[in-house]
């Protein structure tokens, strides 16, 4: 009974997007799952005005009542011929075979082998509850009737407890939101600064490593940028002989630290993911990468004993 009456709805949105966009859509798929639906869009851009827009008419529609019905035909060129606007997945149509098309009552016209409702009525509330992109298509998520229901007093709650949080009401969070995301960006801005700062100003150990010269750059950090000290280290051991263990402990999220154990092309006797993998289990780690590069997440009170070990792995191999 869901899917036949989520199905229905699904139309009544496509042919709302359609009319506003004023060209046929091509929904790849629909899926139906217990709590929730999808359909797939294979479209440049959509915008969420253009939803929520679209959204509001198919509510409008449900009221309305709108009748839903359905014909027959011999095969997909003779309901072309028929409804040459006639929207069709068909890709997944045998063209000769006999095919339904059903009609949202002067709004929506498409093939569809499923069940439909017979009224919009049934359909009682459509929501949109997300949209995404997921390669070439949008991938927009809704609910109807009684899930509809459901979902938007869940939503309701969420956006409560969004107001509680960032101090806001209904008529200011959106500026609210916007100002905190101008306030989070010059934050991190600073931060930025702050961590190629310190990363440039670690002092290197210079060690003999068989027949050359090698920088041990070591050091533990308190919630730095991750991304910058990846893009530190690739610099670091592609424009100099080194190995790189930087560790950063983030206390503000929970009792973890990020490392990055890294070495340059020209020492290719150590590999950093075996070494890595050599001592994970003991030391709680999790992670790996290259044999030249490893990223890996470990225990905040482990980093002294996990960064000496790696060392002394790899002053064994010198041996």
């Amino acid at each position: 009974m869901y899917n036949k009456i989520a199905h229905t709805a699904e139309h009544a949105f496509i042919g709302s997007l359609q009319k506003q966009i004023n060209r046929i859509l091509d929904v790849r798929k629909v899926e139906h799952r217990e709590f929730d639906n999808s359909v797939f869009l294979t479209i440049p851009h959509i915008d969420r005005e253009l939803i929520v827009s679209a959204e509001k008419e198919v509510n409008s529609l449900i009221t309305e009542g709108r009748k839903i019905i359905s014909y027959s035909f011999q095969s997909l060129d003779e309901a072309k011929k028929h409804v040459p606007l006639l929207r069709a997945n068909e890709s997944r149509i045998n063209a000769d075979s006999p095919i339904r098309v059903i009609e949202i009552e002067g709004h929506d016209i498409a093939a569809c082998a499923m069940e439909h409702a017979t009224n919009l009525k049934e359909c009682d509330l459509f929501l949109v509850t997300n949209v995404s992109k997921n390669g070439d298509d949008y991938v927009i998520n809704f609910v109807v009737a009684q899930q509809a229901k459901r979902a938007s007093i869940d939503l309701s709650l969420k956006l409560l407890k969004v107001y509680e949080e960032i101090g806001a009401n209904y008529n200011t969070v959106v500026e609210t939101v916007k100002k905190l995301q101008a306030i989070n960006e010059i934050n991190r801005s600073k931060l930025k600064k702050l961590t190629i700062e310190k990363l440039e100003n670690i002092s290197p150990q210079t060690v003999q490593y068989h027949d050359k010269k090698v920088q041990i750059i070591n050091a533990a950090f308190t919630d730095l940028i991750d991304e910058e000290i990846r893009v530190f280290a690739g610099r670091k051991i592609i424009h100099s002989v080194a190995i790189i263990l930087i560790a950063n402990i983030n206390l503000s999220s929970d009792d973890t630290a990020n490392i990055v154990f890294a070495r340059s092309q020209s020492l290719p006797e150590i590999d950093c993911n075996k070494l890595f993998k050599e001592i994970s289990s003991s030391s709680g780690g999790r992670g790996g990468g290259k044999p030249n590069f490893v990223t890996c997440v470990i225990k905040k009170e482990m980093v002294a004993d996990f960064v000496k070990k790696i060392l002394d792995l790899i002053n064994y191999h010198q041996k």
